[in-house]
């Protein structure tokens, strides 16, 4: 079962996972936090870049400036986040059947994605697919008459088809017994256009992943001096010591993409990283090192006509009772 972490709101999502922590050591648990698709047209630059990235949201804040009128096409994949499409997880509300059903032309924004440019919210258009294993399987379950994603109504959304479209659902994988296989992938876009001058996009969005993995010190050797998450994620003795004291946690990690590829991938004038643990007690570890404490919460790093080597993995631990915990906070 998968567990939602949001502020107001829910979803789930695939995972993605940082080297240091792969899926082989059992550690398979995170998100990736990135922005939208985008090619700047010439004339056009990047000025600023905000990057606010928590366990319950991800907020982005672009400045663009441009020397003329001009309009720039952007895309969001969510970023190829699909959801599972089992009843018990699903992005739609309840009598959702209809919408299901034309959930390929008018996509659910189940990260609740929202977009504003100089402060007036965006309508966002584009379309969904359901996937089986990096397969388009839209078309086969529409014309058997099965949403792409369903409510939390208690019967399959298959049960009402006649016994041999079931048998053959079942037959090419997309459905076992009560269980849906696909997963349903939204992607939003929106044209925008910008006037001479500067113009602020803000993207935001809930993300979701698995429940977060406990993990003690004979499960997590990767904390040591030498060990891999060390390297990925720049642990310091603070953190490690407080580890030590108390082995017992939940643990998330985060990979964040200065931009996706196919697209715009720098450079940006002024770049600014805030990473917030929420609660003050929790831990968190994040490369570079030269990252500052701005709150009791919150990491800050910054830079100028930055363009990014590679991702930047973020850890997060969570302790039962970390009020105790003396290390990086």
């Amino acid at each position: 079962m998968t567990r939602f972490w949001l502020s107001a709101i829910c979803c789930a999502v695939t995972l993605a996972v940082i080297p240091a922590l792969a899926q082989d050591e059992g550690h398979d648990v995170g998100y990736v936090a990135t922005g939208p698709i985008f090619d700047l047209p010439a004339g056009m630059s990047v000025e600023w870049l905000e990057a606010h990235i928590s366990i319950y949201s991800v907020r982005l804040a672009y400045v663009f400036k441009s020397s003329k009128r001009q309009s720039v096409h952007f895309s969001f994949a969510l970023p190829e986040m699909p959801v599972d499409a089992n009843p018990d997880i699903a992005a739609l509300d309840e009598s959702s059947e209809a919408a299901g059903l034309a959930a390929d032309t008018q996509p659910a924004n189940y990260l609740y994605l929202s977009v504003q440019v100089n402060g007036r919210q965006l309508a966002l258009g584009g379309h969904g697919r359901a996937l089986l294993d990096g397969k388009d399987v839209t078309r086969q379950l529409l014309d058997a008459g099965v949403p792409l994603l369903s409510g939390p109504e208690a019967e399959p959304m298959w049960r009402h088809l006649s016994p041999q479209v079931q048998a053959k659902l079942e037959a090419s994988g997309l459905i076992g017994g009560d269980t849906a296989h696909w997963t349903y992938q939204a992607d939003l876009e929106w044209d925008q256009t910008f006037e001479p001058g500067e113009t602020r996009v803000e993207v935001s969005y809930g993300p979701a992943f698995e429940y977060w993995s406990d993990i003690d010190l004979d499960d997590f050797p990767e904390i040591a001096r030498d060990g891999s998450a060390t390297r990925a994620y720049c642990i310091d003795d603070a953190v490690r010591r407080a580890f030590y004291r108390s082995p017992s946690y939940d643990i998330l990690t985060v990979t964040h993409l200065f931009a996706p590829s196919g697209g715009w991938r720098g450079p940006v004038r002024h770049y600014r990283l805030v990473v917030d643990k929420q609660r003050a007690t929790d831990l968190v570890a994040f490369c570079p090192l030269t990252a500052k404490k701005i709150s009791p919460t919150r990491f800050e790093w910054m830079a100028t006509n930055y363009t990014p080597e590679s991702e930047i993995g973020i850890l997060y631990l969570s302790g039962p009772d970390a009020a105790s915990f003396g290390g990086q906070e």
